[in-house]
This record gives structure tokens, sequence and C-alpha cells, in this order.
């Protein structure tokens, strides 16, 4: 199979182990890190529901920063399959940091935790805005510019939900998968980390089971179900960079985990992330019109300025 799992990472692996970039260290930096905010979200009560044990367990994932300039001075080659299929070499490159994180850190994955990768842009000459995103961007890494005009509260996503049935006396878990899901078309990995081409990750029903296969009740475990952080922000275009008489125009964006609750409204963003385009799992089988909402899933932030740095208050403005 082109572009399999097996077949990308090996070529990652060189990529993250060359010696002029330095990743080894950085991954172990990462890590630490990332060890560092866990511990200090942990003694203010903050972790929240991200965490999928008891107190004392990380918080998110460790997220390593790649300029796309690294890689396409390596490979421009693979640097230009990156974008033109992004989600399927993230998680090549995201296994490759993996293994190396586990020789830098040994044991650091025990909670569940995994290596993240936020690759940074811009990925041409210059950054697009919502206006330039178009059929010919959807499935393609985009690196868009825009001010922040709507962001929601962070809340808890279920990723997977744990059930017990008293007349059994058994647990069953049950994962889920929606529109947003990076893994979602791809092949699934199984215990071993080896794709299985025959399996591809699809949609799952939202709502949770409320019997077994025998017609058995089913009680809803909420805390050993494992949740992730998810927010929705609405991106618009710069007003200085909308045509004279139009409208700017917005598109909406995506953050899981550590990448939450970094943006406020107003604030000047540059996103990194794959455009897709949603469905439901009835939608994706009844719709006939054809036309579905899209969304930037978001790889990494970058705050270029806020608004209010412009702003100048006057005695009486304060008053």
């Amino acid at each position: 199979m082109a572009n399999s799992l097996i077949e990308l990472r090996p070529k990652y692996d060189d990529f993250l182990r060359e010696d002029r970039f330095y990743y080894n260290e950085r991954i172990g930096t990462a890590i630490d890190d990332h060890i560092q905010r866990s511990a200090r979200k942990d003694v203010a009560g903050i972790g929240g529901p991200s965490s999928s044990s008891g107190g004392g367990s990380l918080i998110g994932h460790p997220r390593l920063r790649i300029p796309l300039a690294d890689l396409r001075s390596h490979d421009p080659r693979l640097s230009n399959s990156l974008l033109r299929d992004p989600l399927r070499h993230i998680r090549a490159l995201e296994a490759a940091a993996h293994e190396i994180a586990l020789e830098e850190r040994p044991g650091y994955d025990k909670d569940n935790v995994k290596m993240r990768v936020a690759l940074g842009g811009p990925i041409g000459a210059k950054a697009i805005g919502p206006r330039e995103l178009g059929s010919a961007s959807l499935r393609r890494l985009v690196c868009v510019e825009g001010v922040a005009v709507k962001v929601s509260s962070v809340k808890p996503k279920v990723v997977q939900s744990v059930h017990y049935c008293p007349a059994t006396r058994t647990h069953e878990a049950r994962s889920y998968v929606d529109a947003t899901d990076p893994e979602l078309g791809l092949p699934q990995v199984d215990a071993s980390g080896r794709e299985m081409p025959d399996k591809v990750v699809q949609l799952t029903s939202s709502s949770y089971p409320t019997h077994d296969k025998e017609g058995h009740a089913l009680e809803t475990e909420f805390g050993l179900s494992v949740y992730k952080d998810h927010q929705t922000i609405t991106l618009q275009e710069m007003p200085e960079r909308a045509p004279m008489g139009q409208l700017p125009r917005s598109v909406d964006l995506i953050l899981d985990h550590d990448l939450v609750d970094k943006v406020k409204p107003g604030d000047r963003v540059q996103i990194m992330g794959v455009y897709r385009a949603l469905s439901s799992a009835t939608q994706g089988q009844r719709s006939t019109s054809g036309v579905f909402p899209t969304a930037v899933l978001v790889n990494d932030i970058r705050i270029l300025g806020r608004d209010s740095h412009g702003l100048v208050f006057t005695p009486n403005d304060i008053r």
C-alpha cells in the first residue's frame, strides 16, 4: 500500500534523528515541559476530566514543534507528500517521534500519553485567509491567518465510554469517532502499531449504549471513561485584507487536547491545520444536496497579536 504507515515511519525516523536538527533533545525537553505543566495543573486542581485516571496523571499530550522548512531541507518530496495527504503523514511522524520519546524518556506513555507534532508554517510564500479556502484545499494542509471573533468554552468530549452490567458483573468499553477525528478514513492500527488495510476508521454513533447484546441493562461509569478537551473557534478574515465593499469571510476551527484555551476573542492568529468537509453518520448517507459544512482541524496555533495592544485609554475612559 502506497504511503502506508510501515513505509512512512522509517522516513520520518531518519528525519528526526538527523544530527543537525537536534530533535532527540527537543523531544525530551517537550516531555519534561509537559510533565511540569501537568504537575502545576494537578496542584491547582484544574486538571478536569481530560486525564483518564485519578490524581497525579498527566494531562493532555506533549507537543513537538517542527517547522516545515526543516522537512523541506531534508526531503522535498516527503514534504510535498505531507502537504497533499497530511493526516496520514502526521500519524507516521508522530509514531516516529513516539519511538524516539520512549528512548529519551522511558515510560513516559504510562498514562496513555503520546507525542504530538505541531507543524510550523507558512506553507507557501505567505499564509492565506478564509476567503482563499476552496474545494481544492480540502484534505490538504493549510496555513490560515485571521481574527478570532467567536471562541467557545472548553468542554470535555468523550473518547471512550465504560459501562457496567449489574446482571453479568462485567465492564465493556465503547470508542467514539466523529467527523472531526483526525483518524477518520485512515486504516486502523493494531496494538503492535501495524496498519490493517482491510479495516478503516469509520464514523460511530454518538449515543450511549443502554443494553448489551443479551439485552441486559448497562450503567455508564463516567469516572472510568476517557475524555479530551474540545473547543471551537470562528476565525474571520482580517478587515484590512477583505476586498473593498465586501464583508469579511470566516471559517470554523476545531481544537483538541493541549491546543484549547490559547486564543481569546480579538486575537490575530496563524493556524496550521487540515481543511475538511464534515458530515454526521446519518447526514453522510441521506444528504442529496452534496453540500457539507467545512472546518479546519487545527494542528498548531501562533498568536500574531492582540487588537487590545493598539488601543489607547485616557483617564476619562478608565473612569
